[in-house]
């Protein structure tokens, strides 16, 4: 079994088959570092959701040891073993081959299967008769000559290469005490050491871990659990499908509700002092705080992280929440939410938190704690305005952002010409449904102008606008004037709020650039307008 705070099995197939590659030449893979774990350990029901076996189906209460360092190749070596596992309730294939003439590994592309000299190393290593696997290949395409001394004394030698491997395995003590969170942080601590050069634990991972030991062990109650439910919600709302995305937000805004800082070093002598029922009681908070925050992100027409710059945005705008509506029982206005939504776009485009995330966060938090609110946030930003360029060039998820913003206001629909008489607005859109997912749209296609040798120009902001999946598979790769003249003639507004100029003459193809020029000076036009932003 392994501990919570690591990351879950991320190696992706390349890296397991040079893994086999490297035990069959009888190179080094590393050592295995784990802990024999005491009886009372595995017997403490306070503490199951501190640990996980390698694969689903592997029962924790047959465990012996924990696995400090070496998942990633433990857990490679039980997927092709097996062929196939579930990881946290997702299924994990590998199709691995190896032809003994040539001594090579491949992953299993369609030419390497339909080789009569590649076997699957699944196969290999499960048969209990070599002769008897050769001839089933021979069979299977129909080519008896590889049933022949070389190739049976090559999958042999595979066999006792990897029955014969040594892999050093070292045991490491950890002593049992009262305080289970200091357990879990000499776990972590012996971790990152070993992975000082990798892939380092994350705060959000240890943090999990620690709060769940807590409250198993005072209350009963599983942190994780409560978490678990949060997470949950979120994905039924459409919010995000990815939990990995959420988790390490999520843990952010708890430090922040629980101890009024996101640093991790500020906040755990804080949370060490706390009880497991006051643990409890603030991730009980946190549901109501995100149910409210997603609330006013869709009155603002953002209904979904993907959209987002950072996605830690979401982290500042909750404790705002929090802290200024929620505690002291008032509403969000609708001033406040045009305040909301021009910090949104100017912390987008400035890419906040995508660079200085901890030190970013912890002056906006700061601010909030000082009873600032939206305007300490904007206080903080470096940029206060935008520049004309700015929305001349290649889009980035700040552009997705700030068209949502404009389409709620405007009211902007979708151009799915299947349901005319009931054409939804962009911000109706369910992201939940496949067909009214929304889709980043090319209005003049990308193929078109890369004939053109206009590569360079595919991406620009002017060239795209937001769609559902249906509407754009509807479009295609029809021209602009084809499809614009359709919906000028359902109505003009359909056209007039995706900023699309009026003149057709600009939809031609020979007046690309001119056509990019005046939809930006819509769309710049409308920024200030609408949200009080200067384009310069």
């Amino acid at each position: 079994m392994v501990p919570e705070i690591q990351r879950p099995f991320v190696w992706r197939n390349h890296q397991v088959c040079e893994l086999f590659s490297s035990i069959y030449n009888g190179y080094p893979i590393g050592s295995i570092v784990c802990w024999n774990i005491p009886t009372e350990v595995l017997e403490d029901e306070s503490l199951k959701d501190l640990f996980r076996p390698l694969a689903d189906d592997l029962s924790l209460k047959n465990g012996r040891y924990l696995i400090i360092d070496g998942q990633q190749r433990l857990t490679s070596l039980l997927l092709v073993k097996r062929g196939k596992i579930t990881i946290n309730g997702r299924e994990r294939k590998i199709e691995l081959y190896f032809n003994p003439l040539e001594k090579r590994l491949e992953l299993g592309r369609k030419d390497i299967k339909e080789n009569p000299k590649f076997f699957n190393v699944t196969e290999i290593l499960n048969c209990e008769d070599i002769i008897e696997l050769i001839e089933n290949q021979a069979e299977k395409f129909h080519n008896n000559s590889i049933n022949n001394k070389a190739i049976r004394s090559g999958l042999e030698k595979f066999r006792e290469n990897f029955n014969t491997y040594e892999l050093p395995i070292i045991p490491t003590i950890l002593h049992t005490k009262d305080n289970f969170l200091s357990l879990f942080e000499e776990i972590s601590y012996i971790f990152v050491k070993l992975n000082s050069t990798g892939t380092k634990i994350k705060l959000p991972d240890l943090t999990l871990a620690l709060l769940t030991g807590k409250t198993r062990k005072e209350v009963g109650s599983s942190f994780k659990e409560n978490f678990g439910k949060i997470l949950q919600r979120l994905k039924e709302r459409g919010f995000s499908k990815d939990e990995s995305l959420l988790q390490p937000v999520l843990i952010r805004l708890y430090l922040a509700m629980a101890t009024g800082t996101t640093r991790f070093s500020e906040a755990k002598q804080k949370l060490e002092k706390m009880s497991g029922k006051e643990i409890i009681r603030f991730i009980d908070e946190m549901e109501e705080v995100i149910s409210r925050t997603l609330d006013v992100l869709k009155d603002l027409g953002l209904n979904n992280i993907e959209f987002f710059q950072s996605r830690y945005i979401l982290v500042p705008i909750a404790y705002y929440i929090y802290k200024d509506i929620i505690s002291v029982g008032s509403i969000v206005s609708e001033d406040t939410k045009d305040e909301l939504a021009r910090w949104i776009i100017l912390a987008s485009f400035e890419k906040r938190y995508t660079g200085r995330l901890e030190t970013d966060l912890s002056e906006d938090i700061e601010k909030i704690n000082e009873g600032r609110g939206i305007s300490g946030l904007i206080e903080n930003l470096r940029l206060k305005e935008l520049s004309f360029d700015q929305l001349s060039n290649e889009y980035e998820k700040a552009h997705l952002t700030l068209l949502l913003l404009l389409y709620k206001k405007l009211g902007t629909k979708d151009w799915n010409l299947k349901e005319i008489k009931s054409i939804k607005r962009i911000d109706e859109l369910d992201q939940r449904k496949k067909r009214e997912k929304l889709h980043v749209h090319h209005i003049f296609y990308s193929n078109l102008l890369r004939k053109l040798g206009m590569e360079e120009e595919v991406d620009k902001f002017g060239n795209i606008t937001l769609i559902s999946s249906t509407a754009n598979e509807s479009i295609g790769s029809r021209i602009p004037r084809d499809y614009f003249l359709t919906l000028r003639k359902i109505h003009p507004e359909l056209l007039k709020n995706h900023f699309i100029p009026c003149d057709d003459k600009l939809w031609e193809i020979d007046n690309y650039k001119q056509f990019l020029e005046k939809r930006v000076e819509f769309i710049k036009k409308a920024v200030e307008e609408k949200f009080n932003i200067r384009v310069i």
